[in-house]
């Protein structure tokens, strides 16, 4: 089965079993449609890393590049911004309204997507509100717009550099290999083994299965989880050594295929599950997307 497929198969699946989801599904469905289709016209040069700074950034154990150092197809990223804010203005009600006003300013030339790109490479907070006030649109609907248009340049990159990390090694830290930001996610593999999502690139990779992802405590007083018998599939574990949390998956107990972006969509009860608990979710703002 092809990932269009997969996407399309596992959202239906999950309407069923959830019909409240069904809205949410419908719209974001689309929007990794459109970017699975995206990734097929993506041209980028691949990021060159030398042996010896390679070698360093191994012994230190710090992530390939910097999120700055990805490489965006502009050209692309324009065409499937403007797809997403199509999507929105018939399937999302509460963004339509941000997605015309965006769509048009980037028609007319007012809105700079490349310096919105640029400002979430960079984390330049000041940038991104300054761009959302021109626009007159909250600033995270900037962010989602402007960054679910990047994923498929950003998955390309990740992929490319997927080649320089040590095959099937255990990555003993909670922050992406790749470029350094948090997991959006975790998951049991069919053997037992976690791995972790990045919530920025999507790279994922193995982690020891005990102690938090985000601040490496091991003491099992304060790792803590809740799960619904309803839900097997779904763990949510929390640390109350920082207080955060994250979702797990358990693909042993799934009984459909597994798309890590729309496990995130649907199953949003278990954030606001935790969040009133008093715990926060250590990802990035790639996890709004």
């Amino acid at each position: 089965m092809n990932t269009m497929d997969q996407i399309k198969k596992t959202a239906d699946v999950i309407k069923k079993i959830r019909p409240v989801y069904q809205p949410i599904l419908d719209f974001y469905s689309q929007v990794f449609l459109a970017q699975e289709e995206s990734r097929s016209h993506i041209e980028l040069s691949s990021i060159i890393i030398s042996s010896d700074l390679l070698a360093m950034k191994q012994e230190s154990q710090l992530p390939l590049i910097d999120p700055s150092e990805f490489l965006i197809d502009m050209d692309e990223t324009g065409v499937l911004f403007v797809k997403i804010c199509d999507l929105a203005r018939d399937l999302a009600p509460e963004l339509s309204r941000g997605a015309q006003v965006l769509k048009g300013a980037l028609q007319e030339k007012t809105f700079e997507l490349e310096t919105v790109i640029t400002a979430i490479l960079n984390n330049q907070d000041a940038v991104l509100e300054q761009q959302a006030g021109k626009s007159d649109v909250p600033v995270s609907e900037l962010i989602f717009f402007t960054y679910s248009s990047m994923v498929p340049s950003l998955q390309a990159c990740s992929e490319q550099l997927e080649t320089y990390l040590p095959p099937l090694a255990e990555i003993k830290k909670g922050y992406c290999p790749i470029c350094g930001n948090p997991p959006d996610m975790a998951f049991f593999d069919e053997d037992g083994k976690r791995h972790l999502k990045c919530s920025f690139c999507s790279h994922r990779w193995n982690v020891g299965r005990m102690g938090c992802v985000f601040c490496e405590n091991n003491d099992k007083d304060q790792q803590l989880y809740f799960f619904s018998d309803e839900e097997k599939e779904y763990r949510v574990n929390l640390c109350d050594h920082c207080r955060q949390y994250i979702k797990v998956v358990d693909l042993r107990k799934m009984d459909r295929a597994f798309f890590p972006a729309l496990e995130l969509v649907s199953s949003l009860h278990l954030d606001i599950k935790a969040r009133k608990k008093g715990y926060r979710n250590g990802s990035s703002m790639a996890s709004d997307a």
